[in-house]
């Protein structure tokens, strides 16, 4: 075992080099941000589009029915926006047609 520790000092200890830690985050920061983009902006459609046929019974109902998916979409749009843009009838219209 201290042969390979000798042989291989950095595997054991943390890595104390600055420019290894800088060349480290300047690497994984943006592969972690760009990820993490990448999973807001494709989590929320998926939302949408297992809302239509609850937005559609909305629409239908004249917002008597209002299904736990499209609960969960327009809980969505409200937890997103500051001020939500669009009534929930509006949502449900472009759920309906958008997605």
């Amino acid at each position: 075992m201290e042969n390979f520790l000798e042989r291989h000092p950095g595997v054991a200890e943390g890595n104390t080099n600055p420019f290894d830690n800088a060349l480290f985050i300047t690497t994984v920061g943006p592969s972690f941000l760009a990820a993490g983009t990448s999973v807001l902006t494709t989590e929320a459609p998926m939302l949408f589009k297992l809302a239509k046929a609850n937005a559609l019974a909305f629409i239908g109902s004249d917002g008597g029915t209002r299904g736990a998916q499209f609960e969960q979409a327009v809980r969505h749009y409200h937890a997103t926006y500051i001020s939500p843009l669009v009534t929930d009838e509006q949502l449900a219209l472009t759920i309906a047609n958008g997605f």
